[in-house]
């Protein structure tokens, strides 16, 4: 995982970037809109996208205690990042992924759950992830910042994003808060999600954690898919 080694007792903090596109490389570093693959709806905002990630390096600057991980590789734009504090995401299709697999990713390199986890993100998403993604990870509430950047209102309006919100997105986790219904199956298949991906990720934490992990990742919300996951995990709350 990047050269990271298990043994870096200095990692106390997360920092997640959820990166809503990916940087393809390119002579501009992410500044022309052809380097980056997006859906159509996204044109216009790949500034907003580059400030994400700027975003996370400098809360990485200011907090040298911490693991800074993006969705999938993306580029520094030019800062000076110790690797060893940065670790990408290969696998994360939308944005409940995008907290858990860095959470196991962290505690697969430091054997223990983050201090604090700060989350990056658009603005618009702020309520899905505190009140429904954070919960159904049950990771501590009072230990997550979020820090939410939207595309500017003349590229695309606050109105629109709520709109979308309220019918793809905080619509349909609130009804399916741990994705196993088929709309948020299917949205996940269409990424690009695999199963085996699931496996991979198990295998990479400590054998005496990955059984308890691995009925997490099974549990589908009980019958309302809202049912919050009953078990104890590595990060509980009981844990700090």
């Amino acid at each position: 995982m990047n050269g990271l080694q298990p043994s870096n007792a200095s990692i106390e903090r997360l920092i997640i970037v959820c990166c809503h596109a990916i940087w393809l490389g390119g002579p501009s570093n992410g500044h022309d809109e052809a380097e980056w693959a997006i859906e159509c709806f996204q044109k216009g905002e790949t500034p907003t996208f580059i400030e994400h990630v700027k975003a996370g390096l400098n809360i990485l600057g200011e907090e040298p205690n911490s693991l800074l991980a993006l969705a999938r590789a993306n580029n520094y734009f030019s800062y000076p990042v110790n690797p060893v504090h940065l670790t990408h995401d290969p696998y994360a299709t939308e944005s409940y992924q995008n907290i858990l697999i860095p959470l196991l990713q962290f505690h697969s390199l430091t054997s223990r759950p983050p201090e604090h986890i700060t989350i990056i993100s658009e603005d618009f998403k702020r309520q899905r992830f505190l009140t429904l993604h954070v919960p159904a990870i049950r990771y501590s509430s009072d230990r997550v910042t979020f820090v939410g950047i939207d595309p500017p209102e003349e590229v695309t309006p606050r109105r629109e994003l709520e709109e979308a919100e309220r019918e793809r997105g905080y619509g349909m986790w609130s009804r399916d808060m741990y994705g196993w219904g088929e709309y948020l199956r299917g949205v996940r298949k269409a990424r690009g999600w695999r199963e085996e991906s699931e496996g991979k990720l198990l295998s990479s934490l400590k054998e005496e954690v990955r059984e308890e992990v691995r009925r997490f990742m099974e549990w589908k919300g009980g019958d309302s898919g809202t049912d919050l996951y009953p078990g104890k995990l590595p990060w509980s709350p009981e844990n700090f």
